[in-house]
């Protein structure tokens, strides 16, 4: 890493060495603008939703049905960014800078093009999809006019996703949490205008949450594009057909069973969606309230876990296998220390949260009943999110596929089925506990075992696409 700092001054403001100095300092330093970005944009998303059930419930169920789309849609982009960013993140401590900007340009090329495809493509055949879900026919042309707006956005939300993954790769925290707090607070103040309107303008209703998405998109996206190219993150000269080939190559050797590992999650969450909807309208919305408060309370976790992937990366790039144990250790801890602090406060306070969100009744009693179970498990959670970081920096994003493929197929499901039929929804919710808990203990073990098993030499010829004995 010393040759890839010393090489050029003007890259000094890009990259930060992760492979010196005080293990517990770099993962702060990682985490907190990461976290920012992270909560700014879940507080924006739970804002929303306050605004969504202002409206009524019917609206708020709509946009439960949303999620399951928008997550599965996000993997695509989400897949590869990590696939760049562990390649990255090694090759940036192995001192290669020009193959770092090669590998950047090439990834946001392919991000661009592919999210792009999906957009037309699931814009055709929304309506199937949202049916398929369970959608009624109250619930169905809301849900099919606020995604027919936010496919406009996807684009522009998934490259400025890419490129802050790609900064943070070699060691650039700052500069991407910006962008996503920039991104939540734009969303956050258009949202009422659009949706409620403001002095003679009488708002878009229902769909203005969706056209502020839109919009603050738009402007972090061009943001996001000149900060690029001042970091000298893209280059602008045309690579060679094989050049641009190889790189995708690279990318989508660990992209693609990323972006498999990460569609596990969407189709869970159209499973648990479909189970409730066998009971009410009210119990969707509930769970799409509680998701968004989920994704509040698990904020912290996932921005530790995207910091150790770079922190990861770096070191095994630089032969510091030591560091990466340190940092397992203090992600591991603090992750089941949270646990029971979010346990706590979402016990005492869960219910009179719900009230602000939605009145009915019935909508509180889901919430609630949700936020009593899961988050006992989210140490487990954040113990699986950073072992899955750990073997994606590792660039062997096999075990994180063959341990999600289990949590859904051979763990969730079943209980899901089970629990609904013996206890109702609240079994849906005790299933994706359970869950966790198992996961979360063989993610850790398994990882362990990866590391102490590997040669290090191996394992950093991996993460860069070579053979060993190169």
């Amino acid at each position: 890493m010393a040759g890839f700092m010393s090489s050029s001054r003007s890259h000094n403001r890009l990259a930060a060495d992760l492979t010196q100095g005080p293990i517990a300092g770099h993962l702060v330093r990682l985490t907190v603008p990461m976290f920012l970005g992270i909560s700014s944009m879940f507080v924006a998303a739970v804002i929303d939703t306050v605004y969504v059930g202002l409206i009524g419930t019917d609206e708020l169920a709509a946009m439960s049905f949303t999620f399951p789309v928008v997550m599965a849609l996000s993997t695509v982009s989400m897949g590869i960014g990590v696939g760049a960013s562990s390649i990255i993140a090694r090759i940036a401590g192995s001192g290669d800078f020009s193959r770092v900007r090669r590998i950047s340009t090439d990834a946001l090329v392919l991000v661009s093009m592919l999210v792009l495809f999906l957009a037309v493509l699931a814009d055709r055949y929304k309506e199937p999809l949202f049916m398929a879900l369970g959608a009624d026919e109250t619930i169905l042309p809301l849900s099919l006019e606020y995604m027919g707006v936010w496919f406009y956005g996807l684009p522009l939300f998934a490259i400025p996703m890419v490129s802050g993954v790609i900064m943070r790769a070699v060691g650039n925290a700052r500069l991407p949490g910006v962008i996503m707090t920039s991104a939540a607070a734009i969303q956050v103040v258009l949202a009422p205008i659009l949706i409620f309107g403001m002095g003679s303008y009488e708002g878009m209703g229902f769909v203005g949450a969706a056209w502020a998405f839109v919009f603050s998109r738009a402007v972090t996206f061009l943001y996001t594009g000149y900060a690029l190219v001042k970091l000298e993150l893209v280059i602008f000269e045309l690579p060679g057909v094989a050049v641009m080939l190889e790189s995708w190559r690279e990318v989508m050797r660990i992209g693609i069973p990323s972006m498999m590992t990460n569609l596990i999650g969407p189709v869970s969450l159209a499973i648990t969606v479909w189970l409730l909807a066998e009971h009410s309208n009210e119990v969707v919305a509930g769970f799409g309230i509680a998701s968004r408060i989920e994704s509040l309370a698990i904020m912290l976790l996932m921005a530790i876990s995207a910091s150790t992937g770079p922190f990861i990366g770096q070191n095994v790039g630089a032969g510091q296998l030591p560091r990466v144990y340190e940092a397992q250790r203090l992600a591991y801890r603090f992750s089941h220390a949270y646990s029971v602090g979010a346990f706590v406060l979402l016990a005492l306070s869960g219910r009179l949260l719900v009230q602000f969100i939605n009145s009915d009744p019935a909508v509180i009693d889901a919430t609630y009943s949700y936020l009593l179970i899961m988050p006992a498990t989210y140490g487990f959670l954040g113990v699986g999110m950073v072992a899955g970081s750990t073997f994606a920096a590792l660039g062997n994003p096999g075990p994180s596929l063959v341990l999600s493929l289990i949590r859904m197929l051979v763990l969730y499901v079943p209980l899901a089925l089970a629990g609904d039929l013996l206890f109702g929804y609240r079994g849906i919710f005790a299933a994706g506990a359970i869950s966790n808990v198992l996961i979360g203990i063989a993610s850790s073990m398994w990882v362990r075992r990866t590391l102490e098993a590997g040669k290090l030499p191996a394992l950093r010829a991996n993460a860069e696409g070579r053979s060993p004995s190169a």
